[in-house]
């Protein structure tokens, strides 16, 4: 039984260069690992593998070694296993040997006599496209992670330099010479003005002319006055950015004027994430649990309904004072539910419709819930002829 088992060489002199997906897959041989568990460890098709260690073996960058558990091994049967013609190999087809067979192309061995440098040198250039080949594997979630502007250590290092030159060419200025600064600054200089604490600065980097979205994100995120941050939301267009927004939440100084600018145009379950955001400060959701509870009462029956079976009743902890009109328990009442924690959170909700209540209790899953089908029957709302039934 033979195992084909790469191992790494020396690089030769004048190698070609490497393609990511070769140089990644020689990175990978270390002389232990079969040609098995290359494909496995890759995740590259079996057929291609064996091409790259081909053209690997047939350039110096690797040898090929072949483990023989029986008694003898042939040249033949190792040149089969790599798809190669096992008539042009010219060596005997068995071996008297229980050493591995190590497989060389017909190209001249590599030069042996060189000096330390030159072996270091070229290393080195396998080396770095090893690190090629898994750079260019890993840069799908590169992109991904690179699309968060928070979490960017480039963007960090931009913001601390801003804030060093904020503080040794700006902050010592007058309120005055900082505005002025702030009308005719350019690039560099801008951003360092955006933590400027005082709004009349932010009111002068808003009147810019090289003033953008960069800028707004910055200000959204560091400023500490709500005079500030409403100068930044008056603009629709910057506020329609996500980050700008978010970071305009999370703000400690994200006061009402700015808020209502954000939740206007957004739907019911939208509000909705805002007021559970963890991230989000406590009064910011406060406030927004009360524009989450006139967007609920004033939107249609079928977004009332469609919003509570989406959250599984999660938000009527919220909705307190809020009530079912009659088309929206009709269309919960035509749904068939399965949801544990939506006929519990509906069974703790003061309001909740007599209808509702009686269309509940006669799920089939909820009859075979014992624990379940009382928390109904207890709900004040619950209808006295249901409760007779059971």
């Amino acid at each position: 039984m033979k195992t084909v088992r790469p191992k790494p060489l020396s690089p030769p002199l004048h190698t070609p260069a490497l393609t990511p997906e070769e140089g990644f897959v020689l990175s990978r041989i270390d002389g232990r690992i079969s040609m098995h568990d290359l494909v496995a460890i890759t995740g590259i098709d079996e057929e291609r593998v064996e091409e790259i260690v081909n053209k690997l073996a047939l350039q110096g960058a690797v040898a090929i070694d072949v483990d023989d558990t029986s008694d003898t091994a042939s040249l033949a049967d190792f040149a089969m296993a790599l798809g190669m013609d096992a008539s042009a190999s010219g060596e005997p087809t068995k071996a008297s040997t229980d050493e591995p067979k190590e497989y060389r192309s017909n190209y001249p061995p590599p030069v042996m006599t060189r000096d330390e440098d030159e072996v270091a040198a070229e290393s080195e250039r396998f080396v770095d496209a090893s690190v090629m080949a898994e750079t260019a594997i890993d840069e799908s979630a590169l992109e991904s992670d690179a699309g968060d502007a928070e979490d960017s250590s480039d963007v960090k290092t931009n913001i601390r330099n801003y804030r060093n030159i904020y503080a040794t060419r700006f902050r010592m200025l007058s309120t005055d010479e900082r505005v002025s600064a702030a009308r005719t600054s350019t690039i560099t200089d801008l951003f360092a003005l955006c933590f400027d604490p005082e709004p009349r600065v932010v009111s002068a980097v808003l009147e810019n002319a090289s003033f953008g979205l960069d800028h707004a994100r910055l200000i959204a995120l560091h400023h500490r006055t709500s005079t500030g941050l409403e100068m930044v939301s008056r603009n629709a267009q910057i506020l329609r950015d996500a980050l700008v927004e978010r970071r305009l939440l999370r703000n400690p100084q994200c006061g009402e004027t700015v808020l209502t600018r954000i939740i206007t145009p957004k739907n019911v379950f939208q509000t909705y994430k805002i007021a559970i955001d963890r991230d989000v400060p406590e009064l910011t959701r406060v406030k927004s649990r009360g524009h989450l509870r006139k967007k609920f009462t004033t939107a249609s029956p079928a977004d009332r309904a469609d919003f509570v079976i989406r959250t599984e009743g999660r938000c009527l902890a919220l909705l307190s004072g809020c009530t079912f009109d009659a088309k929206t328990t009709a269309i919960l009442c035509g749904r068939t539910h399965a949801s544990v924690l939506f006929v519990q959170n509906i069974a703790k909700f003061p309001a909740a419709p007599p209808q509702l209540l009686a269309h509940l209790v006669k799920q089939p899953f909820v009859r075979k819930i014992a624990p379940l089908r009382k928390m109904l029957l207890q709900h004040p709302n619950m209808p006295g002829e249901v409760k007779r039934q059971f």
